[in-house]
């Protein structure tokens, strides 16, 4: 059956909190027009990158985050097709290369290399951070690294000097999110059906995400799974004592995993910052038919092992939020 047809809130969270700031996230376009069918369903892959500009527009925010895979095999045409349809977004705009955005070994085309990426979709080289409303927003590369370790596969890694740039990034008075492809949460621990596929997770998975604590990141958003998700992960600092003697539970940092543009469930992210707290809710792409379609593709070609369809049948998105960390509110007795 079918996913949500309309925004719903994936999480509540404590943290980060800043004057008022709204971004999309985007992720997995796979922009092509050489190719139809699949459970990425091909053949709409424009028309809902086209859409999450139009529905970004529409709702004036104060930018765009592209969390990688806004190709599907790195061709200079879906490159420049991606480009076209960029060039109507009326917001600031930044991203980070997914897997399927750099060269590889088995690719029969030439894909351009990292830096015309960069060129085309970074304020500066990699890694950068830049604001966006009153947040910093840090932008590391998981998908392709100097040695060329991961030519040969979709695995993604972040490099040592990365993770050294990030200590000294990070602005302790500014709110800082961080973007970069692969996650650092593994889907098959947060949604049991999902296979135990080794290519879902940074390679590097604890380096990354206790760099990101020490260095005082709060929120995390990746792509390339496909899926909604969301967790805590336990950093250098989980786990401590406050002054108080007990353990603060704001430590550890929020990875968030992004639903793609082009597969099921058909969405994008949205965040809101406030002095509050952060929203972060999921905003489908497509009518009805659209989603029915890339439901049935799914289904044919049994995606992620069928844990796609599966999970959605067994009523994931009636669970949201998947976090939920306001408080509540006391209770009184007369």
């Amino acid at each position: 059956m079918p996913g949500p047809t309309r925004e719903i809130e994936l999480a509540h969270l404590d943290r980060p909190t800043a004057p008022e700031t709204t971004f999309a996230v985007v992720s997995d376009a796979h922009v092509t027009a050489d190719a139809e069918g699949t459970w990425k369903v091909f053949h709409r892959t424009e028309s809902h990158l086209e859409a999450a500009v139009d529905d970004v527009n529409r709702r004036g925010v104060d930018g765009l985050v592209f969390a990688g895979d806004l190709t599907k095999d790195g061709t200079p045409a879906e490159f420049d097709r991606v480009a076209e349809i960029l060039s109507g977004l009326d917001a600031p705009y930044l991203a980070v290369p997914g897997n399927h955005d750099v060269p590889k070994a088995f690719d029969a085309h030439e894909t351009p290399p990292l830096s015309a990426f960069v060129a085309a979709h970074c304020p500066e080289e990699l890694p950068y951070r830049t604001r966006l409303g009153s947040i910093d927003i840090v932008a590391l590369n998981s998908a392709s690294d100097i040695d060329g370790t991961l030519r040969g596969g979709h695995a993604g890694r972040i490099s040592e000097a990365q993770l050294d740039w990030l200590a000294d990034a990070v602005d302790p008075e500014t709110p800082t999110v961080a973007v970069f492809h692969h996650p650092t949460t593994h889907v098959g621990d947060l949604v049991e059906r999902f296979p135990r596929t080794d290519h879902y997770q940074l390679r590097n998975a604890d380096a990354v995400t206790e760099a990101l604590d020490a260095a005082g990141v709060e929120l995390v958003f990746s792509g390339h799974i496909h899926w909604p998700t969301i967790a805590r992960v336990a950093g250098v600092s989980a786990g401590r004592e406050n002054d108080g003697g007990s353990v603060n539970s704001s430590d550890g940092v929020t990875q968030v995993t992004t639903p793609a543009a082009c597969s099921f469930p058909q969405g994008y992210l949205l965040v809101r910052v406030t002095p509050e707290g952060t929203t972060v809710s999921m905003v489908p792409l497509g009518d009805d038919d659209a989603r029915t379609e890339a439901y049935r593709y799914a289904v044919t070609d049994g995606a992620r092992d069928g844990a796609v369809t599966e999970s959605v049948d067994d009523g994931y998105f009636d669970s949201f939020p998947l976090l939920d960390e306001r408080a509540l509110e006391p209770t009184t007795s007369d």
